[in-house]
């Protein structure tokens, strides 16, 4: 062996495993940050998915409103189409819809009453298959969008005008086989994820909306 060749010496090898040490840290730290970006990532795109769905059934449900009145569980009538606001101002939405898919060729009506309403943040859809409603009958509830809160509904009548609950207190007194549905649907609320959201309807033609 030459007398020029040697080894490492221990400072050297101490500096090479500090230099190797420092770069297996930032490739962890850096690793880290992107798992964490991919995860940030991840849960925005089901929070966006959530919130498509959810715009997706609003969707489908107005734009095929029936106008189809029903009887509630104590034989009293509904119209058609009902917008509520209770003593804490909050708003509720319920109508009857058709196009109820029924690829099974089930005996079965192609109608279904649904509800929408905010609880405890969570918006929820609640649904009836059977019209008019049996004693003690329950809808079908699904959450369909967390985090929600000022849920609020406005209705566009004839004249133009928007009103906070439908039907107005003049055509309440009627009928409700008589009494109209609105021209169009304002939904505005926020979303803890999205922020302010706004929605505006125009019902579908060929429905009765009493103009």
């Amino acid at each position: 062996m030459s007398s020029t060749e040697r080894g490492f010496t221990l400072i050297e090898l101490m500096v090479s495993v500090a230099i190797m040490a420092m770069l297996a840290l930032l490739s962890w730290q850096m690793l880290t940050t992107l798992i964490h970006a991919r995860d940030q990532t991840q849960a925005r795109l089901h929070e966006l998915d959530d919130l498509q769905r959810c715009l997706q059934m609003l969707d489908a449900d107005v734009l095929q409103v029936v106008k189809r009145p029903i009887t509630d569980e104590f034989g009293g009538p509904l119209p058609a189409w009902m917008g509520e606001v209770d003593a804490e101002g909050r708003a509720d939405l319920e109508f009857t819809r058709g196009g109820w898919l029924n690829p099974m060729g089930e005996v079965r009506s192609e109608l279904v009453r649904v509800r929408y309403q905010v609880s405890s943040g969570d918006l929820h859809r609640l649904s009836w298959t059977q019209l008019d409603r049996a004693p003690g009958a329950k809808p079908d509830d699904i959450v369909v969008l967390k985090g929600v809160s000022h849920w609020q509904l406005r209705y566009l009548d004839s004249a133009g005008l928007w009103q906070q609950v439908w039907p107005e207190p003049v055509d309440a007194q009627k009928d409700v086989a008589q009494q109209p549905l609105p021209i169009a649907l304002e939904v505005q609320f926020d979303s803890v994820d999205f922020g302010h959201l706004r929605r505006l309807y125009a019902l579908p033609p060929g429905v009765d909306s009493g103009s």
